[in-house]
């Protein structure tokens, strides 16, 4: 995917001190990773940018990664581990209000690290490695529990997470589509993927009595 982003000069990354801590200069790397992200895919992303842009030697580099996959991997962590802690922040209102507020900052999130986001779900992109799809699947089940939490539902039956999970897909898969061709105002896609949750969920409410029950209030 495209960026209208400009890629930023090596001067606009953080420059290291001259004496840093093994774990910061990794972190610096990482950071330095994430600053080109907002701006290219991460698969174009090479070795030499990064070094280019922290200012810092290929040699010094491989001390902290074997290769660009893992700070490909690295740096995705640290953007999954960024969302997860946006979206499990507290939020007022009803259930729908709570919902519409995740999905704000889901979307916000999303459309900041659009590249990172669409290579983390491309099976077929270059970063694509069982540790990736990993966090993917993390970001899922998370989204998951948020959902059950903001429900009020402790333990949902099976139905419901299946339907649970077929939501998640189509949020992922239109995301990917809208960052791409953002058809309709980012407002108007908020409120259709809250509607199409609750009718998701009152569509399997219907086949399913436990279901029902259980998401009775949500009607």
């Amino acid at each position: 995917m495209t960026s209208n982003m400009q890629r930023p000069p090596a001067s606009s990354a953080p420059r290291p001190a001259r004496r840093m801590a093994p774990e910061q200069r990794r972190e610096h790397l990482v950071s330095t990773a994430l600053q080109l992200y907002s701006a290219h895919a991460p698969e174009d992303v090479s070795i030499d940018d990064i070094v280019g842009a922290a200012d810092v030697s290929r040699a010094l580099f491989y001390r902290y990664f074997a290769n660009i996959r893992e700070v490909h991997e690295a740096a995705l962590g640290t953007v999954v581990d960024e969302l997860i802690g946006r979206l499990g922040g507290p939020a007022p209102g009803d259930f729908r209000e709570q919902l519409r507020a995740a999905l704000t900052e889901f979307i916000g999130f999303v459309q900041t690290y659009a590249d990172s986001y669409t290579a983390l779900l491309r099976s077929g992109s270059t970063v694509a490695t069982s540790a990736t799809e990993g966090l993917v699947e993390r970001v899922r089940e998370h989204v998951v529990e948020l959902v059950c939490l903001r429900c009020g539902i402790e333990e949902p039956t099976g139905a419901l997470l299946l339907t649970l999970h077929g939501w998640v897909a189509v949020v992922e898969t239109t995301l990917v589509r809208w960052l791409q061709e953002q058809g309709i105002p980012r407002e108007s896609l908020e409120s259709w993927f809250a509607d199409q949750l609750l009718s998701m969920v009152a569509t399997t409410a219907e086949h399913d009595p436990a279901t029902a029950a259980q998401t009775a209030h949500l009607r």
